[in-house]
């Protein structure tokens, strides 16, 4: 049943091979719609609509695994999908196993690959099952950074929350060196209470708006 929110058109393309189509008629799997091309290929193009391509990505891999995957296997060896809105788009944090970046038709991974500028490149590789594991791949390895959640609390691209404390290197006055305590927590307000409870903010302010203070300076403070 169509929401009433899916209102963009999207075309799913399938590229069958000569013999495949037989066997789907045999299963009694019709495509009616499927053409036959000179290279002696069927081709079938089937509409979806929906409110982004995530959502018809994710309407067409369920009717293509219930309706053809038993025949003509992987999506990813017969299956495109077009974006006519431009949705796949290359940034620093374009993922190429996203949802949304799945099952791009030629068109699209040209732009990606132009837009990527050398970071992006076609996926010609072929996994255990012998088949492509995405459309596209990074050619350099992607830099991960580390999130800033507070003046004290940071955490890694793998998830990990660390509180960070700043002291003095002894013999190099005015140079800063930061501690990085390892949080059990996985949110910003459990990481919060975890640092209050270990007595790890004696020294340290949440809602301080400038740098962590060295810990000459916050005692020499205190007892002023």
């Amino acid at each position: 049943m169509m929401k009433f929110n899916d209102f963009q058109k999207y075309q799913a393309t399938l590229l069958i091979p000569y013999e495949k189509y037989f066997e789907l008629i045999y299963e009694t799997k019709y495509l009616l719609e499927a053409r036959l091309s000179t290279d002696r290929n069927f081709i079938a193009q089937k509409s979806f609509y929906g409110c982004n391509r995530r959502s018809v990505v994710e309407k067409v891999s369920e009717w293509y695994n219930k309706n053809l995957r038993s025949v003509l296997g992987h999506p990813l060896e017969t299956l495109t999908i077009d974006d006519p809105l431009k949705e796949v788009s290359y940034d620093e944090e374009f993922v190429c196993t996203d949802l949304r970046n799945k099952y791009l038709d030629n068109q699209t991974i040209d732009r990606l690959v132009k837009e990527g500028d050398g970071d992006l490149g076609r996926e010609e590789r072929k996994g255990i099952t012998g088949v492509t594991i995405t459309c596209i791949r990074r050619l350099k390895k992607r830099r991960k950074k580390e999130v800033q959640l507070t003046d004290c609390l940071v955490r890694t691209p793998g998830g990990t929350i660390y509180f960070k404390m700043t002291g003095m290197v002894r013999g190099k006055s005015g140079k800063g060196k930061v501690k990085k305590v390892k949080l059990a927590s996985k949110s910003l307000d459990k990481a919060k209470k975890e640092v209050a409870r270990r007595g790890l903010n004696n020294f340290e302010n949440f809602t301080t708006a400038r740098a962590p203070e060295t810990f000459e300076e916050i005692v020499a403070n205190k007892a002023a």
